[in-house]
């Protein structure tokens, strides 16, 4: 008699059925973020679901996500749903994976390593003084300012200067509506022009090569201006690094795609992150009195520097937790290149993995009441009680952002200078909305407020609405009427 034993029963993860052919293609099209959270909510930490010909698994479970970023990340590469990337940005840390990727990433690291961005802190700071001297002469003239667009040229700036020793502001305007069109073409919609060839000349196709003459003239003025004066550590270790194959300099096309990545990835989500960060405060009297007192005893009205810096803890919780409401990088797509099982769920060869630090920090298991601005979910006791990978807004693991500290660093010494200066006052009109499917988590409006400053005790101005992922207005929401 031959006795056998039964495999293993598969389990699937629950999700929605989504409709033929396009599975939920329809909702992640229509509002991205509430599509993600409407997962989570509905059907919990690991979700299934079909996005046109892409099996996807949503993960937000700690666990499952640590074993993706740390424990068995060779498993999980960039995938198809960076191929938009590359169109913009080629072949670089953010889109390259294997050997190729970790000699980029040991080649740029030292630049990034934290006793080396300290040495920028003069370049915030300098930057910062100009952009606020500007606003001074604006808020004489009572007039508004576009605060995404100022924090996009500012944190171009200050990158520009700070790796590169080169001055971009005189071209920081137009810069910023290219910046806005890279935005737009490097998130897979799926439509139906991102499916044809690149040398039709679509609209969008026309779009992506004016993307890459601009930019392409600005890694022409970088290397120039490398070659005249010898300045600039980030351009320095580029011109010097040698492929990890080859043991061959850098081609022309590495150097251009890596340069590129530093600075598209570099500064549009730390504008990102200054800007809700900045409209958190506003909105919270509270964190604005906790903020003055703080920066008062720490600065003594004095500018910023990496000690003192160090010791704004206060405003490090506070950039945490807009760090945690409004994660500015979102979504970490990821391929699994040999099956695997996540939260006791299998994961199939060639299935795609969305991490998504959104739908994670608004997981209520792990954060009580998570629609709420709270700065103290950030004191060292309450980090230590919660699972590690319940936060995650840089990644994790050997691909945790090449520049976490440097950004965290930027956002504390902008933070404090801005606060020092001014009242930020949001200008009545419709709700501020996120959850478009674009790169980063953008307001889908421009963010026009009016700058008051600090001698000027005028009350504020009541903020309008601000509505979440799903439009709706929520009062736990660190908008006075708005949600996540």
């Amino acid at each position: 008699m031959t006795t056998t034993t039964a495999a293993p029963a598969t389990r699937t993860a629950p999700g929605p059925k989504g409709a033929p052919l396009l599975g939920s293609l329809g909702p992640w099209r229509r509002n991205t973020a509430d599509f993600l959270l409407g997962l989570q909510r509905d059907h919990g930490e690991m979700v299934r679901m079909r996005l046109g010909p892409f099996t996807v698994h949503q993960v937000t479970h700690p666990d499952a996500v640590r074993r993706v970023l740390v424990e068995n990340n060779a498993n999980y590469v960039r995938g198809p749903l960076y191929e938009q990337f590359g169109v913009v940005m080629g072949k670089g840390l953010l889109t390259t994976d294997g050997e190729f990727w970790r000699g980029h990433r040991r080649a740029v690291q030292p630049v990034f390593l934290k006793n080396a961005v300290t040495d920028i802190v003069p370049n915030i700071v300098e930057a910062t003084g100009e952009m606020l001297d500007e606003w001074e002469a604006r808020t004489a003239r009572d007039e508004p300012v576009d605060l995404m667009t100022e924090m996009l040229r500012l944190t171009l700036v200050t990158l520009s200067r700070s790796l590169f020793a080169y001055d971009i502001k005189p071209s920081s305007r137009v810069l910023k509506r290219i910046v806005d069109d890279v935005v737009e073409v490097m998130f897979r919609r799926g439509t139906p022009s991102e499916m044809l060839p690149s040398w039709l000349p679509t609209a969008r196709n026309r779009k992506i090569a004016h993307i890459h003459q601009v930019f392409d003239k600005v890694v022409r003025d970088v290397r120039e201006s490398y070659a005249r004066t010898g300045e600039g550590p980030l351009i320095a270790l580029m011109e010097q690094a040698t492929d990890p194959v080859t043991g061959e300099p850098w081609t022309d096309r590495q150097l251009r795609d890596e340069l590129l990545t530093i600075y598209l990835a570099g500064h549009e989500t730390t504008a990102v992150s200054l800007c809700w960060t900045l409209l958190s405060i506003a909105n919270h009297p509270h964190v604005q009195d906790e903020l003055d007192e703080e920066i008062g005893r720490v600065l003594g009205g004095g500018t910023p520097d990496a000690e003192t810096a160090a010791d704004l803890t206060y405003t490090r919780m506070v950039v945490d937790e807009s760090l945690r409401m409004y994660p500015p990088i979102w979504i970490f797509p990821r391929a699994a290149v040999g099956p695997d099982t996540l939260g006791g769920y299998d994961i199939e060869a060639g299935s795609s993995i969305l991490l998504s630090p959104l739908a994670s920090h608004h997981n209520p298991r792990h954060w009580d009441n998570p629609l709420a601005f709270d700065p103290y979910r950030f004191t060292p006791e309450a980090v230590r009680e919660r699972p590690r990978m319940a936060y995650f807004p840089f990644g994790a693991g050997p691909r945790q952002c090449v520049g976490n500290s440097m950004a965290l660093l930027e956002l504390r010494i902008i933070v404090a200078m801005i606060n020092q200066r001014f009242r930020i006052n949001l200008i009545p009109g419709d709700a501020l909305r996120y959850g478009s499917p674009v790169i980063s988590l953008r307001p889908l409006r421009d963010v026009m407020v009016r700058l008051r400053p600090r001698e000027n005790r005028t009350p504020p101005v009541p903020a309008p609405t601000i509505a979440g992922a799903a439009g709706r207005a929520e009062s736990a929401c660190p908008y006075s009427a708005g949600g996540a």
